[in-house]
């Protein structure tokens, strides 16, 4: 009964890390909406340079690696449920590694949030 339950909630890690990025994405359209508007504004194409722009250069990979983890997390989710294949143990490692190595650099983060996604996905 208990394995039916992580094997029902390792096939819900996909939606959960598409949830995951999605918060992560909309957090960041609203704690980075001056640096955003501004490089829309600027008109996007060569918009962040390293010389001083550094809240633009945070604002952009914040977004990016909310939309990658939703990149991540459909991926999965279409791995298990549309072809009924268990992404590889690599996958729940990286995930582990990354986000712990994430909560320990940054306690006051999001990070947390994948270690018990990664953990799920570690199990049989």
């Amino acid at each position: 009964m208990f394995m039916d339950h992580v094997r029902k909630g390792k096939r819900q890690i996909g939606l959960l890390l598409m949830l995951t990025g999605l918060l992560h994405t909309i957090v960041g359209l609203i704690g980075y909406m001056e640096p955003l508007q501004s490089i829309v504004g600027d008109g996007l194409w060569n918009t962040i340079v390293t010389d001083g722009q550094l809240e633009r250069e945070i604002a952009f990979w914040f977004m990016m690696f909310g939309f990658m983890l939703m990149l991540i997390g459909y991926t999965a989710d279409w791995m298990m449920k549309k072809r009924s294949i268990a992404p590889p143990p690599a996958f729940g490692w990286m995930l582990l590694s990354v986000c712990t190595l994430g909560a320990v650099i940054m306690p006051v983060s999001g990070f947390w949030l994948g270690i018990p996604q990664a953990i799920v996905l570690l199990r049989k």
